[in-house]
């Protein structure tokens, strides 16, 4: 069975090899990464945390435009607005699919891991509950 459009040429051809096409390198962990507070996390909007993440980048938009591959122009989009776009579809998306793969990779590709807030409150009361008993333990042997 001959197809006319394979998984590999949903893009076409004009695009493919072009300079924004090139493949972005990764790093095991960004250097002198910014963590915000999960307070201030909690009250941004996603293109509010790109704003601060360029802020505490000293770059300015051009030279983040450069530096990812993208033009000047797009870039100027990213950052008043389509990224927005993207991240609440992206969130959609791990909703529908009832998966935090997405989440997980993109954590991973900058030397992170998630963890679900749920997760850690579990675990924080497994723990209190097992050094109540040691404290009990102790105790009975005094």
């Amino acid at each position: 069975m001959d197809r006319s459009v394979h998984a590999t040429e949903w893009k076409p051809e004009a695009s493919s090899g072009k300079h924004t096409q090139a493949a972005m390198p990764f790093f095991s962990r960004v250097p002198d990464t910014q963590v915000l507070s999960m307070a201030i996390v909690a009250q941004a909007s996603f293109n509010g945390c790109l704003n601060e993440a360029a802020r505490h980048s000293g770059k300015d938009d051009h030279e983040i435009a450069d530096e990812i591959h993208i033009s000047h122009g797009y870039m100027s989009k990213f950052m008043r607005g389509v990224a927005q776009s993207w991240a609440k579809r992206l969130i959609a998306y791990m909703r529908a699919t009832s998966s935090l793969a997405p989440l997980q990779w993109i954590a991973n590709q900058v030397g992170c891991e998630v963890v679900v807030r749920d997760a850690v409150t579990r675990e924080r009361d497994i723990l209190r509950a097992r050094l109540a008993e040691l404290d009990r333990h102790e105790r009975m042997a005094a």
